[in-house]
C-alpha cells in the first residue's frame, strides 16, 4: 500500500469481476507472499505496476550513441549564429 495513506469509509473502490481460474491464481500468488486478502494481493501489485509504468514514462533513455552526442553538445556547445544572437539580444532588451 501507498506510504501515508488512510483508507476510509469514503474512500474510492475499485471492484473486478474475474473468472474462477484467475480468482484461485491470486489467491495462491497472495498465500505464497503471506498475504490473507485477494484485495490486498491485488491492490499492491496495481500500486507496484502503476509505480513502475509513471517512472518509466518520467525518465529519458538514450542509447550509448546519443549519450555520447549529448555529452559532447554538453562539453563543446557550438556558437551562437548572427540571427541566434540578435534574437538573444531582442529578448533582454524586452525583459529590462
Amino acid at each position: 500500500m501507498l506510504k501515508g495513506s488512510v483508507m476510509t469509509a469514503t474512500s474510492p473502490r475499485i471492484t473486478a469481476r474475474v473468472s474462477l481460474d484467475t480468482q484461485e491464481l491470486l489467491s495462491k500468488a497472495a498465500a505464497l507472499i503471506g498475504i490473507s486478502s485477494i484485495n490486498s494481493f491485488v491492490l499492491n501489485a496495481a500500486i507496484e505496476k502503476a509505480n513502475r509504468i509513471v517512472d518509466n514514462e518520467n525518465s529519458i533513455k538514450l542509447t550509448q550513441k546519443d549519450a555520447m552526442l549529448f555529452i559532447n553538445a554538453l562539453e563543446a556547445p557550438t556558437q551562437a549564429n548572427k540571427h541566434l544572437s540578435e534574437a538573444f539580444n531582442k529578448y533582454n532588451d524586452k525583459k529590462l
